[in-house]
């Protein structure tokens, strides 16, 4: 039994040369991507910051392999696409994982072995079969699991795979199983939907830098309608663009009952200031129940100030489960609109105006065009800016994709999760906060595809100057 114990070192010592080493970044078209091999389950991760990992059970040797991408040359890739198309990127990067891959094990292979040996001579020193021993053992535990990982490596693992993260295409993967080719077909068709996501994501977040680094983020949401996918969407965006503070324009429920007051246990997650503004799906019990919550801000024509940004809001006058509320669009129109002059009378009432007016449905702030910088609402479902006597009316889409079980465009298409980001130069020296642009973050739950849209305020409507109609404005 004189053999077990190098044995043991020497095993120990290539995991530990593995975990330590085993490590290496190598370019794949216009991407860079770190490989690295250690010791554990049979499982392969796929890394695409910030878009999610993707893992599968690919193997039975007891060797853990992930792929993370660590670079993109943003214009190579677009230069690729457009002359290769999304099928041409897919495939050479497929081709070129096979190539980069063999360099990779070899490397693994011999920072394993080193391991061994240091292991073994340090435990051993000058007793040469005590090291023998152990450099054996190291030999066959790293050649049998290579060789175990190559013949039993299962691509078609990662058709029933295990995501983290926000890129949302479980629910298509995790459906109805088809025949094998189709499946397989259907894998390629989703590696190109991240690459064309992939593009599409990391091309807005290089292009156009914002100000000096020091703007206010501000994540605006809306109309989550109890999806626990657009919770999820909204938690992982306020993380990874680590925003200051999330403003929510309502219609956080979707019946108004007293069960889903259990919503408001969602905010503290977000662990950052959460401002919240009723819409017309929303109770008035919930209002007070997120009114409760440590994080939570309501506004209900009141004024918060976070972060250095003074934010006015208004809770929606019409709630659909209220008894004897009228019904029709032209009566809801008319209702909505009746608050105007509450809100307008609000607004000039305060002592400095304010940098943001918050409704659920933005024809409740039409009288606070040219008074306001920027009214952010929801509603409709869908994204859009206009400008009004100088102040921009903002619109997010849905961020629940309309529901728990999601809803579809006029056109049969589904609807996309839906957010803003918002970058603010707060206030100094005298000047106001100034929006400086903004981000259209969209997810389709159907494809997977995400999508980053950066708008730049000057750009796209000039400087603005609110000022009431008649007065001269200034915008384009």
């Amino acid at each position: 039994m004189g053999f077990v114990l190098p044995a043991v070192i020497g095993v120990a010592g290539a995991a530990v040369g593995l975990q330590a080493f085993a490590r290496t970044t190598v370019p794949m078209g216009p991407f860079d991507v770190q490989l690295d091999a250690v010791a554990g389950h049979g499982r392969t991760d796929i890394a695409l910051p910030p878009l999610g990992v993707v893992s599968a059970d690919t193997h039975v040797a007891p060797v853990h392999l992930s792929a993370t991408l660590t670079d993109v040359d943003v214009k190579k890739l677009q230069t690729l696409i457009g002359d290769e198309g999304l099928d041409g990127v897919a495939q050479n990067l497929e081709d070129q994982a096979v190539h980069r891959i063999w360099p990779f094990l070899l490397r693994a292979f011999g920072v394993a072995l080193a391991g061994a040996l240091v292991a073994a001579l340090v435990a051993y020193r000058g007793r040469r079969r005590e090291v023998r021993i152990a450099m054996l053992a190291a030999l066959v535990a790293v050649a049998g699991s290579g060789a175990l990982a190559v013949a039993t490596f299962d691509p078609s693992a990662f058709l029933q795979p295990t995501y983290s993260g926000t890129l949302a295409l479980a629910p298509q993967v995790f459906g109805p199983l088809g025949p094998t080719v189709e499946r397989v077909d259907y894998f390629r068709d989703q590696l190109r939907a991240i690459v064309g996501g992939a593009s599409s994501a990391y091309s807005a977040i290089a292009a156009n830098p914002l100000g000096r680094g020091d703007e206010i983020r501000i994540l605006h949401i809306s109309d989550i309608h109890l999806s626990p996918l657009g919770f999820d969407f909204a938690q992982e965006l306020a993380k990874g663009f680590d925003v200051d503070l999330v403003l929510d324009t309502g219609d956080i429920t979707s019946f108004g009952t007293p069960a889903e007051n259990v919503v408001a246990s969602f905010i503290p997650a977000f662990q950052c200031p959460y401002v919240f503004v009723r819409g017309s799906h929303d109770s008035i019990s919930l209002q007070q129940a997120i009114a409760r919550v440590p994080n939570a801000e309501v506004v209900d024509g009141t004024a918060v100030t976070v972060k250095g940004i003074t934010i006015y809001g208004l809770g929606d006058p019409y709630f659909v489960e209220q008894r004897g509320a009228p019904q029709s669009d032209a009566a809801i129109e008319q209702l909505v609109r009746s608050v105007g002059p509450r809100l307008v009378a609000d607004v000039n009432g305060m002592a400095t105006s304010p940098d943001i007016v918050a409704v659920h449905d933005d024809r409740m702030a039409e009288d606070a065009a040219g008074l306001v910088p920027l009214v952010a609402s929801g509603h409709f479902h869908e994204n859009s800016a206009t400008v009004r006597d100088g102040t921009l009316f903002l619109r997010v889409g849905t961020t629940g994709g309309a529901g728990p079980t999601g809803g579809f465009q006029a056109d049969g298409q589904q609807i996309p999760l839906s957010a803003e980001v918002l970058y603010v130069r707060p206030a100094s020296a005298g000047e106001p906060a100034t929006l400086l642009g903004w981000d259209v973050i969209q997810q389709n739950t159907g494809s997977g595809d995400l999508t980053v849209e950066r708008h730049v305020l000057a750009q796209e409507f000039g400087v603005l100057t609110p000022s009431p109609a008649g007065s001269p404005s200034t915008g384009s």
